[in-house]
């Protein structure tokens, strides 16, 4: 709307005269977000995305995706462990069988993620130590339950969001996605 208060031209376009006060630009997000519902927004997005299309502008041979995540505002401490659905843990126990199985066939050793590294105890500290892990649970949030926990390196430790994007050469988001934290960059877009 900042544009708009400039802009003679998008004044014009918006349908707005030189002395109408234009809306708040919270007051299209929150119509966006609340009044119209997310299949009104996926319409229109489809349908710039057909107009670009048609006028030859998308040029989706080549599409480049990233991700980037992005905080919650979520306490570290203020969580719980969860069982992982059944289905997840199934996925799970088959993927590193295939992994092994790979690993087998290239004379390397099957990898044991149960076993947990030994780390050295530092008597010095006088910091709580942190919950544990159970076996077949995830972290999840007690103040924002659609986060998810995310370690990036082996301090830096979140509940976070990802944004995933996919576009053309031309720059022209095709996709975007927003997944929990947790959840592994090859599979939020598909």
């Amino acid at each position: 709307m900042c544009e708009a208060d400039m802009n003679l031209a998008y004044r014009w376009f918006l349908g707005y005269g030189l002395t109408e006060r234009l809306p708040h630009f919270a007051t299209v997000s929150y119509a966006f977000c609340e009044r119209y519902g997310n299949e009104v927004a996926e319409g229109v997005f489809q349908w710039i995305l057909c107009e670009l299309e048609n006028a030859g502008y998308l040029e989706p041979a080549a599409v480049f995706v990233d991700a980037t995540h992005i905080k919650a505002g979520a306490n570290v401490r203020k969580l719980t462990w969860e069982a992982i659905p059944a289905a997840s843990r199934i996925y799970d126990e088959q993927l590193r069988a295939e992994i092994n199985a790979d690993r087998e066939c290239h004379d390397k050793p099957p990898f044991d993620d149960d076993a947990e590294p030994k780390k050295k105890r530092d008597n010095t500290s006088k910091k709580k130590p942190a919950r544990r892990k159970k076996a077949g649970t995830i972290a999840k949030s007690t103040t924002d339950r659609d986060s998810g926990f995310f370690c990036k390196g082996e301090h830096q430790k979140c509940f976070a969001y990802e944004a995933s994007t996919a576009c053309d050469k031309n720059n022209v988001v095709l996709a975007v996605e927003v997944t929990p934290g947790n959840v592994h960059d090859s599979v939020s877009i598909v």
